[in-house]
């Protein structure tokens, strides 16, 4: 587990499909995931059995807990995706589910946490994420967190009758420790 000083970071659990089924189905919070298909409880339940399996040296899932007084509660997930050893790069990705949790320094405990976990126990050099640019709460979190714009993917989003860019963002190692030193 890891300990931000709002949230703790922990490995994923069966029972967190319940969790996952509110959160994704949620089209208020899918809207900066660019999910737009129905999550159903057996896509997330064989979601969780890959995490365990054919998934678990490539991706890092942890669910997102804010810890309140002395109980925690699930808000949100996170992870490291696609982690690369031999260039020692991966790609992140957020999702706060319970929308009560936005805009409450909440993100930038996560990703301080998670770059934490990230540069110092998995030795990376390089963490990328994208992001839609409709979203600037996340966009400011992230440049807040030290990611840098790294360039974007011209209309490849169509929401609501318009198109969108993605975003491209990205974190070096010494960039993080020049920040966190």
């Amino acid at each position: 587990m890891l300990k931000g000083k709002l949230v703790l970071l922990r490995p994923v659990q069966r029972a967190d499909i319940t969790y996952f089924l509110k959160w994704f189905n949620d089209p208020e919070v899918i809207q900066y995931l660019g999910m737009y298909l129905p999550m159903t409880e057996m896509a997330e339940q064989k979601f969780i059995e890959d995490l365990g399996s054919s998934r678990a040296t490539t991706d890092a899932f942890f669910v997102i807990e804010a810890l309140e007084s002395e109980i925690s509660k699930p808000i949100g997930s996170i992870s490291l995706n696609r982690i690369n050893n031999k260039d020692h790069n991966a790609v992140f990705g957020i999702a706060i589910g319970d929308k009560q949790y936005w805009s409450k320094g909440y993100g930038t405990d996560i990703m301080n946490v998670l770059l934490r976990y990230a540069f110092t126990e998995l030795n990376l050099k390089r963490v990328s994420l994208t992001v839609f640019e409709y979203n600037p709460r996340a966009i400011r979190s992230y440049e807040k967190a030290g990611f840098r714009h790294e360039g974007h993917l011209r209309s490849i989003l169509n929401r609501e009758g318009r198109r969108w860019n993605e975003v491209y963002m990205g974190i070096l190692r010494e960039e993080w420790l020049g920040l966190n030193s």
